[in-house]
């Protein structure tokens, strides 16, 4: 690990969708112990409901206000200054139903989860017979469980848009 300074200029940035990850401490700088990232969502916008297998997730609402769903709890509004924990095994989705921007710090640990945003991102853009076996596999990989289901209740729930 190295001592290091990373300014707004250096961050770096991957949107999926109207989620925009910005980041400027990786696994790389934390030996593997952590990545750190801000995240925008956008109005009226849901992360897509997933699980991990793999890394414990930790937020606090920097700005705007936002509802999650964790495990079997949802909690419709959810103030800045607010913190979630969410273990890992445990279902969750976090959405933005207000019509301004809202911004999260996620901290994850282990790190390493830049890499899935990564290289989901060009996926993302992509159509044809394929795209699902690259999406699914990119999953698989970083150890992440897709909720489909959740996706639709809570778009459905809630008018949001992914």
């Amino acid at each position: 690990m190295v001592p290091k300074v990373v300014h707004p200029d250096a961050l770096r940035q991957v949107a999926l969708y109207d989620v925009v990850f910005r980041y400027g401490v990786t696994s790389d700088d934390s030996d593997g112990e952590l990545s750190m990232l801000e995240v925008t969502i956008g109005p009226r916008t849901l992360v897509k409901p997933h699980m991990h297998s793999l890394e414990d997730e930790y937020s606090l609402i920097l700005s705007g206000s936002v509802g999650a769903r964790l495990g079997d709890e949802t909690v419709e509004q959810i103030p800045a200054g607010s913190w979630l924990v969410k273990p890992r095994s445990v279902p969750h989705a976090m959405w933005n139903v207000t019509d301004e921007p809202a911004r999260i710090l996620e901290v994850v640990l282990p790190g390493g989860i830049e890499r899935y945003f990564e290289q989901i991102a060009p996926v993302l853009k992509e159509h044809g017979p394929d795209w699902t076996k690259r999406y699914d596999e990119l999953a698989e990989e970083f150890g992440l469980t897709i909720l489909d289901d959740w996706s639709d209740a809570l778009q459905d729930r809630y008018g949001l848009k992914l």
